[in-house]
């Protein structure tokens, strides 16, 4: 049977919230939660990531009850509350491993003459990452990240649908997170500028 915060707009529960009843927090739970964890997950490779940040953004919805707005949306505050708190959480990775913000081009097409022993052994493993995906991964990925195409050119050009370029480019970065993971520190370093 439905409770009576089940038929409340999203105005009211916020009101309700704001007198602390714990039910109408639990019915904007409901409501929401899977939904920004989806939308959570496509920043993160770990589940457990993504279920922390909205496990966080909800227990700030909580204690920060008494300031929320009954006027103003609150799916559109709960998605912005997420996107910075992914933002944050990304920012911190990056300071983890530091590596410069270079693109993959660069990796592979850089020609130095004092260090370039040391640039091939780059483009060697920035290629056998690359060559550790699935061949339609491999190419859009390369179209993509090697040749600049835009993810419009890539659906026109291989007849597929911008989803379906968006969704390959995010299981390939995916993969070579995980095969990152299993290199070396070197290795880890050389790739991240595949994912970038």
């Amino acid at each position: 049977m439905a409770s009576a915060y089940s038929k409340q707009s999203d105005r009211q529960l916020i009101s309700s919230l704001q007198r602390g009843e714990l039910k109408a927090f639990d019915e904007l739970y409901g409501r929401y939660a899977r939904k920004v964890l989806a939308y959570a997950k496509t920043f993160f490779w770990d589940k457990t990531e993504a279920e922390e940040v909205v496990q966080e953004i909800f227990v700030k919805v909580w204690e920060t009850r008494a300031k929320l707005d009954p006027e103003l949306s609150f799916s559109s505050f709960l998605y912005t509350c997420v996107k910075n708190k992914i933002y944050s959480k990304l920012k911190a990775q990056k300071k983890t491993v530091f590596v410069a913000d270079t693109e993959l081009e660069a990796l592979v097409d850089e020609s130095g003459h004092e260090e370039q022993v040391a640039h091939e052994s780059r483009r060697q493993v920035a290629f056998h990452l690359l060559g550790l995906l699935p061949p339609v991964q491999q190419n859009i990925f390369t179209l993509s990240k090697l040749e600049g195409r835009s993810h419009q050119e890539i659906a026109d050009m291989l007849n597929i649908s911008i989803r379906t370029v968006e969704h390959h480019i995010y299981l390939a970065k995916k993969q070579l997170k995980a095969q990152l993971l299993e290199q070396s520190p070197y290795a880890l370093v050389v790739g991240l500028s595949l994912l970038a």
